[in-house]
């Protein structure tokens, strides 16, 4: 009798309506459970053995955070802001651009009062008014033109505000300007990066510049980028010891001065002018100290 009941209760036990037969799932065995299971410790076995991104991946992905957590400062860029009132001009740049300085120093030397922008170098929201040309410095004159590349940006000035002496901006010191541009200005960047901590000195301005957020990516991940293309500049120059390099460019400053206070005499050309502002993209780091002594 005992062996007909358990006989009974089995054969109950396969009559009972499953819960699959009324439309739901039907709880999965131990059995089907292993496939899944297995799966499952598959897939964490290769999640932890996958290769890790590289730094310069890594810094890629945090500016596509930051460009993606930011639309609201492209639309608003999406005009050039013009100089507000009493300034000739808006300046879009960077704190330790040589280019931007030179400009800066040659609207000093016309007078032309300048209003700056500081650009964020990660998503360069500020300069989203400027499609094609993707650099700075960039200026938006009180008559609502644009001017990109730092020579056009001094001529421009130069044709609105004319020096009274003609010499200020004469054939030999175009030339020194030139090289200032061309030359000198060249040589800073390899010589504010040499090492990641330099890189972060740099870029110490963005507290000042951007929001928190803003300004931590800006001084990690632009400090990482920054020092991973240091050894690329060097490459594109030729350059084997940066400082040495520009130390010997600054010879030829010298010897281009010789016993005179100013290349342009008693007081600054052009040339002068373009020197001191490209110089100015090392104030208060480290690479300035050697350029002083």
């Amino acid at each position: 009798m005992r062996r007909c009941r358990r006989s009974s209760q089995s054969t109950d036990t396969t009559r009972t309506v499953s819960p699959q037969a009324k439309g739901t799932p039907a709880p999965a065995g131990r059995a089907e459970l292993a496939p899944t299971t297995a799966r499952r410790r598959a897939q964490l076995r290769a999640s932890t053995t996958a290769p890790r991104a590289t730094p310069m991946q890594a810094a890629k992905r945090a500016a596509t955070v930051l460009r993606s957590t930011q639309p609201y400062l492209r639309r608003l860029s999406a005009q050039p802001t013009p100089p507000p009132k009493g300034a000739a001009l808006n300046l879009y740049g960077y704190a330790i651009c040589p280019f931007c300085h030179l400009v800066r120093a040659a609207a000093r030397a016309v007078e032309a009062p300048v209003a700056l922008t500081e650009v964020n170098p990660l998503t360069k929201a500020e300069i989203a008014f400027s499609e094609k040309h993707r650099k700075v410095p960039i200026a938006v004159f009180d008559t609502g033109d644009v001017v990109v590349e730092s020579s056009t940006i001094v001529d421009e000035l130069l044709a609105r505000r004319p020096p009274s002496d003609d010499a200020f901006a004469g054939p030999d010191a175009r030339h020194w300007a030139s090289w200032a541009t061309a030359d000198l200005a060249t040589m800073m960047y390899p010589n504010i990066t040499r090492t990641y901590a330099e890189c972060r000195a740099a870029l110490a301005y963005a507290d000042d510049a951007f929001p928190p957020l803003s300004a931590f990516l800006v001084k990690h991940v632009g400090a990482l980028g920054m020092s991973m293309a240091h050894g690329k500049i060097k490459q594109k120059y030729a350059i084997d010891d940066e400082r040495e390099a520009l130390l010997a460019r600054l010879d030829v400053w010298t010897a281009e001065l010789g016993d005179r206070a100013f290349r342009g005499g008693d007081r600054p050309d052009l040339g002068d002018v373009a020197v001191f502002g490209v110089l100015g993209a090392v104030a208060g780091l480290p690479a300035r100290g050697d350029v002083v002594a």
